[in-house]
Parts: C-alpha cells; sequence; structure tokens
C-alpha cells in the first residue's frame, strides 16, 4: 500500500508520529540501517577464524581466507560470503569479541540494543530523537525489535505482517467482525477540513505553554505533509518473501526509499534465517551455513541497492548512511551433544559506509572463546585495555551520529571504529 498523505496525516493524528515540523532530513544528517540477526549467529562461520584453537570445533571444508585486511572463515557452500567481503571489504570494520553478558535472548536483545536490561531507548532509537529535525518517520521499524523509554514517539512500527499499511489504507477495517468501514475520499476531505478548524480554534484559545505548542505542531505537520505528499505516495511498505524466507532486501528498499525521500534517519530490518528457520541452532549447527548464505547475499543486494540511491540533499545515499548489522548473542565455541552449538555471551558485528574507518577487524577471542581487552583508541589487543561491551558500541554509534554518548552511557566509543 503506498503511504500517501492521508496515510500520513492518520499516523500523525493517531500520535504514531511525533507532532511538530516535518520535512526532510539535512543533508549532513548521518542515517542509520540496522539489519538485526534474530537468534544469535555462530561467530566462528565467518568472523572469528578458530582453527588454531584446540578447544574450538571448526566446520570441515572451512579455510581461512582474507579479503584486504579483513580475515574470514571461507567456505564452498557459502560463496556469498566471500562475494561480499570481496566487494565490500574496504567500506567494512568488523568488531568481534563484544560482550552482552546474558545468554537469555530477550535479555541479550535489550542489552545489546541499549547498554542495559532496565528498558532504555535504544540505539536507533536515540540517534532519531537527536536529530536536527522532526522527521515523519523517524526510526521506521520494517521487522525486528525496538526498545523505547523517553523517546516512544519516534518509533513508527509497520508490523512484521505489514499491520500499518492495512491500518492506514483500511483493509483492517474490512476485515473487521464488526460493522465499520473506511469513510470515502469526500468525506475524508471534510474530517480533514474539521481537523484543521478544531486545531486552529483550540490552539486560539490555548495561549502559550505545552498545550498550545502541541497543537501548532499538528498544524504545521498538515502544512508540511501536503507539501511532501508527491513523494510520500511512492512508499511501499508492504512486506514480501523470496522462496520461503522473508525478503530482506524488499524490507531494506523500504527503509532506503525513506532515507532518500527525506522522511526518516533510522530504520530497523530482520533476518529471521534461511526459511526463518531461526539462527538459534542448539542442534544441527550447519544450517548456519544455509542462513550465512543467504544473509550474505541479501547484504550484497542491499548495499547494491543503497549505491544506486541520492539523498534529499541531491548527494549519494552511500555517502550518509552506515549500515549496522548485528546479532544479540555468539554460539559456544565448542559442539554440544546435539550437534549444535549453545548461548554464548561474545559475539561480533560489522559496521559498513559513512563515517566508518573501513578494512579493518577490531577485537577477537582468546583460546577459551572469551573476548580479548582492546585499547579502544587503536583498537589493538593490549592487556590494560578494555574488553569491550554492547555500551561501547552503542557508544560508538551515537558519536557516529553526532549524539554525545556521555550523556546516556559512562562508556566510551570504540574510537579505532571511526573515520
Amino acid at each position: 500500500m503506498p503511504l500517501t498523505r492521508r496515510s500520513v496525516l492518520a499516523m500523525t493524528t493517531a500520535g504514531l508520529v511525533l507532532p511538530g515540523r516535518v520535512c526532510a532530513a539535512p543533508a549532513s544528517e548521518r542515517r542509520f540501517l540496522f539489519v538485526f540477526v534474530r537468534g544469535g549467529w555462530d561467530t566462528s562461520r565467518v568472523f572469528t577464524p578458530l582453527f588454531d584453537n584446540p578447544y574450538a570445533s571448526q566446520e570441515d571444508g572451512a579455510v581461512l581466507a582474507s579479503a584486504g585486511n579483513i580475515p574470514f572463515v571461507d567456505h564452498p557452500d557459502r560463496p556469498s560470503v566471500r562475494t561480499f567481503f570481496e566487494r565490500w571489504h574496504e567500506d567494512l570494520a568488523v568488531l568481534n569479541g563484544f560482550e552482552v553478558r546474558s545468554v537469555t535472548h530477550e535479555r541479550c536483545r535489550k542489552i545489546l540494543m541499549t547498554g542495559s536490561a532496565d528498558g532504555q531507548d535504544d540505539w536507533p532509537t536515540l540517534l532519531a530523537a537527536h536529530g536536527s529535525t522532526e522527521l515523519v518517520l523517524p526510526h521506521i521499524v520494517v521487522s525486528g525489535p525496538a526498545y523505547s523509554n523517553r523517546h516512544s514517539a519516534k518509533i513508527v512500527r509497520v508490523g512484521s505482517a505489514g499491520q500499518l499499511p492495512e491500518l492506514l489504507d483500511g483493509t483492517a477495517l474490512e476485515r473487521s467482525t464488526q460493522a465499520v468501514a473506511p469513510p470515502s475520499g469526500d468525506l475524508g476531505a471534510l474530517q480533514d477540513a474539521f481537523l484543521r478548524e478544531q486545531l486552529e480554534t483550540l490552539g486560539s484559545a490555548a495561549g502559550r505553554g505545552r498545550e498550545s505548542a502541541l497543537i501548532q505542531g499538528y498544524v504545521g505537520a498538515l502544512d508540511q505533509l501536503a507539501a511532501t505528499a508527491e513523494y510520500t505516495d511512492a512508499l511501499d511498505l508492504v512486506p514480501s518473501y523470496g522462496g520461503c524466507s522473508r525478503d530482506l532486501t524488499n524490507d531494506a528498499k523500504a527503509v532506503l526509499d525513506t532515507f532518500e525521500l527525506g522522511l526518516s534517519r533510522c530504520g530497523m530490518i530482520q533476518h529471521n534465517g534461511w526459511c526463518d528457520s531461526s539462527w538459534d541452532t542448539h542442534d544441527a549447527n550447519d544450517a548456519q551455513t544455509l542462513h550465512f548464505e543467504e544473509l550474505f547475499g541479501y547484504l550484497s543486494a542491499i548495499l547494491e541497492d543503497l549505491e544506486t540511491r541520492t539523498g534529499p540533499d541531491g548527494d549519494a545515499l552511500a555517502r550518509s548512511t552506515t549500515v549496522v548489522v548485528i546479532s544479540e548473542m555468539g554460539r559456544h565455541p565448542q559442539l554440544n551433544s546435539y550437534g549444535g552449538k549453545d548461548h554464548w555471551t561474545f559475539t561480533s558485528a560489522m559496521l559498513l559506509g559513512a563515517g566508518i574507518r573501513g578494512g579493518q577487524v577490531v577485537g577477537s577471542l582468546d583460546d577459551n572463546g572469551t573476548g580479548v581487552p582492546i585499547d579502544l583508541t587503536s583498537g589493538e589487543p593490549s592487556g590494560s585495555g578494555t574488553v569491550p561491551l554492547a555500551s561501547h558500541l552503542g557508544a560508538t554509534l551515537l558519536a557516529l551520529g553526532d549524539v554525545d554518548p556521555a550523556e546516556h552511557l559512562d562508556e566510551s566509543p570504540i574510537q579505532a571504529l571511526l573515520s
């Protein structure tokens, strides 16, 4: 369903969009596409080669390979991984061996995304909340986790099955067992006019203060939405499937469309594994190969799409977009009795694009599979350094988005990752 002026207006008046001045993101505003890998990936399949580790289980047929300065695990059944590293290694930084300090999925996700399990705003929400401009869809969640506290109004959830488009175009009402139907176009126009008249009347009576500012924000939103209607007509938020898996490139396209139109600063999409069968491989760990092969094929297609796009300022969108690929946990280095790998607190992340010092790996695992302390400035191993945490990654992302990490976290950014 195309997102029209009336659809965006519906989100605004329903409180799904923060009222205020609505306009395109400025040229200097960095944008963030988050790709969340749900279930916990086995980092030893790609990011953390463990061939020399006598305590680790390395798959048969895997070999150590490299692209530029980035080592990775290559395998005949994962050609998309090899293709990805060969094509994008100069733009890519890998962070290995950072810890989420939990082995339960939901708690790990919260810690990964917020640095805490206490219900804080997550990184994309904070980035959206501290942008320099009020946007129509500040942080658009096509699929995947989102955590909010103070800035819930910055998150717009499409819904895992595209529920938001169905609410906006009236399809959800048509499926309802209640006798309701969406208004006609003429009636909708009358409703819009009535809403504007009521808002202007209330604004005149409110005087000054929070109530008046809120009402004037809605009025301003009406004006700006009318000006952006020609762009929002092209936005499609309906999910699709490729074979037996949700089409991640289509989900990413929806987010990149909002970036290109200047409607969003952050977006979240989620990969659930090959055929949506989950990355949580407590048995049959070889399924990780299928998951990585599909994921990296999607990532290559997403980055190629990004390379073709122009931002609202007329500059290449890739120059202002950072892609963040993360999973809530890793897998234990050893196979269990079922041929799978259990939860592990140490994991990896990939950062690509704008603001990233590419062509490098920061961090590693020791023989026990735990993170090695690093110097946060150089990224080099250091006995007096710090084992990276999820909050260090979060501080790095906030710094990338010109948000002061010290206002939200006790940890410092990993400066070695920043260009």
